[in-house]
């Protein structure tokens, strides 16, 4: 059985080859101003030259290019449908600032198809899309943005070429090793994917780091672009903020409810005390309201029975109490007078 080394490798020789027969190019919207890549080819060892650009209905202009890819850009604004003739050769120019670039070795030409629109080429790149697996396409559509290839206006069957077929086939190689970077989440989603962070059952975020784990965190078009620039990368992931949020506010709402609970307790234990207290003071104050109609009835008894017993006293008793004894002072002043007085 073949390796999956073997397997990827041989691939990747398939897309080469494919690629190497395989040209396209930009179209152009009538009308619009259009950023298109020309590629200069040099095959000498300057890392920066001049060119002098000639478009179709246009005057010429200079630009430097530089390496690896030696393109330049290009605003294009046709004003027909039809195609648009770019030219170029290397000159010397000489810059107001008195700088000197020396001359590409270099001279060729091109063509932009021009048109109103370009509905055919974005159903062309979905069917692409379609047909690829999604961290695939994934890859591609943003490596793609941050190179500057637009497919949507991208003629994949047009048979010029662009030297954003370079940038084309050399995404697809990127891509494929890109996806094959081990990641703690696996096939599930960068963001948001459940995780077990040392039996903590989460959500977590993924990120990239250089190997050996220097330098900061980085999102995945941040990683990518290092991946494109050829940087090594390692996944990890973390718990997400979002979840660290959602845990803060579980664990604030648990204390809170705790709280409370406890003040209930406490301002149930206070009403049960109260209630308490309530009913043995009604109870002492009943235990002293009937003590005192006990004493009330007693003292009404007797008076009862002493006025029963003055109305049925015998008749000697009551003869004996209308005689009203003399008073202390009147008797002792009856025993100090003379016993008779004389006339």
């Amino acid at each position: 059985m073949w390796s999956k080394t073997a397997f990827v490798l041989c691939g990747w020789v398939w897309f080469w080859a494919s690629v190497g027969a395989w040209a396209g190019q930009y179209r152009l919207q009538v009308g619009q101003p259009n950023r298109v890549p020309l590629g200069i080819e040099v095959r000498n060892s300057e890392t920066s030259c001049n060119v002098e650009i000639q478009v179709e209905g246009a005057a010429p202009f200079h630009q430097r290019v530089s390496a690896p890819d030696f393109i330049a850009w290009l605003v294009l604004t046709p004003g027909r449908s039809g195609p648009v003739q770019v030219s170029w050769r290397g000159v010397f120019h000489r810059t107001e600032k008195d700088e000197l670039f020396n001359a590409c070795p270099t001279m060729g030409q091109t063509r932009f198809m021009a048109s109103g629109g370009n509905a055919d080429l974005q159903l062309d790149w979905q069917s692409q899309w379609a047909t690829k697996d999604p961290a695939l396409g994934q890859c591609l559509q943003t490596a793609f943005r941050l190179q500057g290839v637009r497919p949507d206006w991208f003629d994949r069957r047009d048979a010029v070429g662009s030297i954003h077929d370079k940038v084309i086939a050399r995404s697809q190689l990127q891509c494929e090793q890109f996806v094959q970077i081990k990641t703690p989440w696996g096939n599930g989603p960068l963001l948001g994917h459940a995780c077990d962070l040392k039996g903590l059952k989460t959500r977590c975020d993924g990120y990239y780091t250089l190997a050996g784990g220097k330098g900061p965190r980085l999102n995945y078009e941040q990683a990518l672009a290092r991946h494109l620039a050829g940087e090594v990368l390692i996944a990890h992931h973390a718990e997400s903020v979002a979840a660290q949020q959602a845990r803060a506010r579980a664990a604030k709402a648990a204390l809170e409810k705790a709280q409370a609970d406890e003040q209930a307790r406490v301002e149930a234990f206070k009403k049960a005390l109260a209630e308490q207290k309530a009913r043995e003071d009604a109870e002492r104050l009943a235990q002293q309201e009937a003590a005192q109609a006990e004493r009330q009835r007693k003292i009404k008894a007797a008076e009862q029975r002493e006025r029963e017993w003055l109305l049925n006293r015998p008749w000697l008793v009551r003869q004996l109490s209308r005689i009203q004894p003399k008073p202390l002072e009147e008797e002792e002043q009856a025993e100090g007078e003379p016993a008779s007085k004389q006339p």
